[in-house]
């Protein structure tokens, strides 16, 4: 009697068996989740779910089969169908979760998912094909010949898909490193300076300054001489050279100057006292007049245009009020007689 039912319990207690230690597993997953912060242990933990009883089915129907009285050929063949269907289940598994949890980590990094497409693909291809080897590989069929093939096949997209490969990793250097992002103003070392206001696997877009786009190859992106003016901070400083008479009185000069600065700070806040302002006598002598610069900081690049533009006709008009002159480039000449 016990014989006729060997077969469902051989597979009952293995299925048992596996059951706790999936529920077990499963469990362990669970509170780890909830101990994280990321969300990638929650993908991992609902993707296995379902995929787990499967996998303890397979299982247990192999080890029933291990203890069947059934011809070693038919038994050859019955494995060899239940480890294909698990290698492919898991095949199947592993490429869901890995294009899922990229998809989290890029969330979690702030990264662009829409144009992570081809490494996505790329991604699942790599697994299917191994585990379609593995499947080959377990039906006794010699797979050298396809691996070379593919490695020959490989090289040829890869060769054909240089140029869009490059800028994608290119881009994934330029996500990952953070030292450009979206809202910075760069300026290349072609000149062309503008607002990041996209960056994505392939390109790179600027918004310049006079309202047109520039899409930059990440490729190119990488590869040049960046300047960015919104780091490490935003502030950036300006100077205004200011040419004044032989016979000023350069103490007055700079308390004017700068009780200017300061009054004007009080109305924008795009002109900054810290860092403090500095007067210098710099470049010096000059051919007619002294010349003085007024370095001073604002809120960020492109206010500094309209900010040194209000400075200088604030100082030009105390300049007048005050009598201290402002010369006319001039060349005296003596003649000597003789």
């Amino acid at each position: 009697m016990l014989k006729d039912y060997k077969i469902i319990i051989i597979f009952s207690v293995s299925f048992g068996i596996l059951y706790v230690v999936r529920v077990l597993i499963i469990e362990f997953l669970k509170k780890l989740a909830k101990k994280t912060t990321t969300k990638l242990d929650d993908v991992i933990y609902k993707a296995i779910k379902l995929p787990s009883l499967l996998w303890i089915v397979i299982i247990s129907v192999h080890v029933t089969l291990t203890f069947l009285d059934i011809p070693e050929k038919h038994y050859h063949l019955l494995t060899k169908m239940i480890n294909t269907l698990l290698i492919l289940s898991i095949t199947i598994f592993l490429a869901h979760l890995s294009t899922k949890a990229l998809k989290v980590y890029l969330e979690e990094k702030s990264l662009p998912t829409a144009g992570a497409s081809l490494i996505f693909i790329l991604i699942n291809t790599i697994i299917y094909t191994v585990g379609i080897l593995i499947i080959l590989s377990n039906l006794n069929i010699s797979i050298t010949p396809i691996i070379t093939t593919l490695g020959v096949g490989g090289l040829a997209v890869g060769l054909a898909l240089k140029d869009t490969l490059s800028n994608i990793f290119s881009g994934l250097y330029i996500l990952l490193e953070k030292r450009i992002n979206i809202g910075d103003l760069i300026e290349l070392e072609n000149g062309r300076r503008g607002y990041v206001v996209n960056i994505n696997w392939r390109t790179t877009t600027l918004k310049t300054l006079t309202n047109d786009t520039v899409i930059i190859p990440n490729e190119k992106l990488a590869q040049s001489i960046v300047l960015n003016y919104a780091k490490p901070v935003n502030i950036t400083r300006i100077s205004i050279e200011i040419p004044v008479s032989y016979n000023t009185d350069i103490d007055k000069l700079e308390k004017v100057v700068l009780d200017e600065v300061e009054k004007y700070s009080k109305e924008d806040d795009r002109l900054l006292l810290d860092p403090k302002p500095a007067f210098r006598f710099i470049p010096g002598f000059g051919d007619s007049s002294l010349n003085f610069t007024l370095y001073v900081s604002v809120s960020d690049y492109e206010s500094g245009f309209a900010v040194q533009s209000e400075l200088r006709k604030r100082i030009f008009k105390r300049l007048k009020a005050e009598n201290i002159e402002i010369p006319y480039p001039q060349l005296d000449v003596h003649l000597k007689r003789q």
